[in-house]
């Protein structure tokens, strides 16, 4: 799976936690009558599977979107110096829920919500000059610009987050997949079919 973990600019071994394998026993199938009972030969047998697989109409696949297709690129970003100050005024003027925060070099270390913002200035009001590491959340769960849409929607439930931070192969910050994102992927798309 696509999902990348950086905690401070490091980033961790991924995955994080394999998924258990559910493996179900088997048993014995019983024994069935033949398909083309009423075909003499192996031969009719065939023509009669090209016959069906020629009548068989397919759709073509739709392309699958890729988290680069729906991430927002116009950033709001904190520095790794700035303060909880700092992170509440982002949030006030940009209108923005997330706020990740990265180094010079667009290495992410760290991601700030509103509400633990707010809940943290309504907790401890002193706190609004303490660096805003402090309060983040960290380790940071990432998907590369490549990863398809259905594996971040997947990431976003299993780890219930609110939003993830897209990375480029050089693991530098290039945009943001909130779960609206794909709540207006899904709105203004009508039905979709996702291929692999």
């Amino acid at each position: 799976m696509g999902v990348y973990v950086f905690d401070m600019g490091r980033r961790i071994e991924t995955p994080v936690s394999a998924p258990s394998l559910q493996i179900k026993a088997t048993a014995a199938t019983q024994a069935v009558a033949k398909i083309h009972s009423n075909l003499k030969s192996p031969s009719q047998h065939a023509q009669q599977a090209i016959h069906d697989y020629q009548e068989h109409t397919e759709h073509e696949p739709q392309l699958v979107a890729y988290a680069t297709d729906i991430m927002a690129t116009e950033l709001k970003t904190l520095s790794t110096t700035a303060t909880v100050g700092d992170a509440w005024l982002a949030i006030k003027e940009s209108g923005y829920r997330h706020l990740p925060v990265i180094d010079e070099h667009h290495a992410i270390h760290a991601i700030v919500f509103d509400r633990d913002i707010m809940a943290t200035l309504i907790e401890t009001p002193k706190a609004i000059g303490n660096n805003i590491l402090q309060h983040a959340m960290h380790p940071v769960y990432c998907i590369l610009e490549n990863t398809d849409i259905r594996q971040t929607a997947q990431i976003l439930y299993q780890h219930d987050l609110g939003a993830l931070p897209v990375i480029n192969r050089q693991h530098q910050l290039t945009g943001i997949i909130t779960r609206t994102d794909l709540l207006r992927l899904l709105s203004h798309y009508g039905p979709m079919e996702l291929w692999a």
